[in-house]
């Protein structure tokens, strides 16, 4: 009875180092990988769509290859339709007035704008400024 029990214990010993090794040989041939590189897998980013023709190397834009209407896309990146299944289209080419230098404020009354000052008995000033409402108020 001993010999059957010493021998049942060297086979499971034997098979408990066969497995370890075995489990030891295949994670060796596995290349090692950093947390970084299971992270990037994980969270794959897709890749930039292509350039469109209209967008030169350098980043400028020819306006002359820019379609008139373009797609729009939502915020889930996504082609937005109608309630009809119509996609939305976006104008690409507005006009826009020429701007120029910022201005300041216009010296005078503006229209709907009544300006009085006064000097109080110590020599200050003081602008009052009625202006009418430009819409109705709140309810």
């Amino acid at each position: 009875m001993k010999k059957t029990r010493v021998s049942l214990a060297v086979g499971a010993v034997a098979g408990v180092l066969l497995l370890g090794a075995l489990a030891v040989n295949a994670s060796a041939d596995e290349a090692p990988r950093s947390a970084d590189s299971r992270q990037a897998e994980k969270a794959a980013v897709p890749p930039a769509p292509p350039t469109p023709e209209w967008v030169n190397p350098d980043g400028t834009v020819d306006v002359s290859k820019m379609p008139e209407e373009m797609p729009l896309i939502g915020a889930d990146g996504k082609v937005v339709k109608d309630a009809n299944g119509k996609t939305l289209m976006v104008k690409t080419r507005v006009n826009l007035a020429e701007s120029g230098a910022p201005q300041g404020p216009l010296a005078g009354p503006r229209a709907g704008e009544k300006r009085s000052t006064s000097t109080d008995a110590e020599g200050r000033k003081t602008e009052t400024v009625e202006v009418k409402p430009s819409v109705p108020p709140a309810h």
